[in-house]
């Protein structure tokens, strides 16, 4: 077998480099995120995260500047996880079928989504969507900009309000409201008894 040059040695070891960043990344994101679940996210210190997470305190700043840092990557990849769904779909024809997925997809970060809505990153998670819909927005293209960032404020006030009465409403069930509300908006209030009285 031919040994390696000095080159392909190098890329080799970046590979490794980066491959063990990632895994460094989601030991932290994961021990963050368990350590709330006992913890105010407040009350969690750079040494509970890194003994949690089995890091040095050099790895920890090597990918993280603080905790706050941690979620906004963690919000950051659940965004990602949601847009990849919700892209499959047309919203205006396949309506109902991106609730459906939508509420599927965000089923098994429940418990973590609650976590960061208790640490008071409501805001945040519909900035870090609304980033997402706007990536490929021109710079003055306020309609879709606003736009985006309507859509982004409703879909997570309702994903989050849905997480925090413990998915009371089925998918199908709420999938049906969403989709209502999305296709006739102003006219579906009355039908809900939204009306501004």
């Amino acid at each position: 077998m031919k040994e390696k040059t000095e080159l392909q040695k190098l890329k080799v070891l970046r590979q490794n480099n980066r491959e063990a960043n990632a895994i460094t990344r989601e030991c932290i994101e994961s021990a963050l995120i368990l350590l709330m679940e006992k913890k105010r996210f407040e009350e969690i210190s750079v040494t509970d995260i890194t003994r949690k997470a089995g890091v040095s305190r050099t790895a920890y700043y090597r990918n993280y500047t603080s905790k706050e840092d941690i979620l906004s990557g963690y919000m950051r990849n659940l965004s990602q996880v949601l847009s990849d769904v919700l892209k499959q779909f047309d919203a205006v024809t396949e309506t109902r079928q991106s609730w459906i997925a939508l509420l599927n997809a965000i089923k098994p970060y429940a418990s973590q989504y609650r976590l960061l809505l208790d640490a008071g990153y409501f805001g945040k998670l519909i900035t870090e969507y609304a980033n997402f819909m706007n990536e490929t927005t021109k710079q003055g293209d306020y309609g879709r900009y606003y736009s985006s960032q309507y859509w982004a404020g409703a879909i997570f006030t309702v994903v989050s309000a849905w997480i925090r009465n413990g998915m009371d409403a089925d998918i199908e069930q709420l999938a049906d409201i969403g989709a209502t509300l999305m296709t006739q908006g102003v006219l579906a209030a009355g039908r809900y008894g939204n009306k501004c009285e």
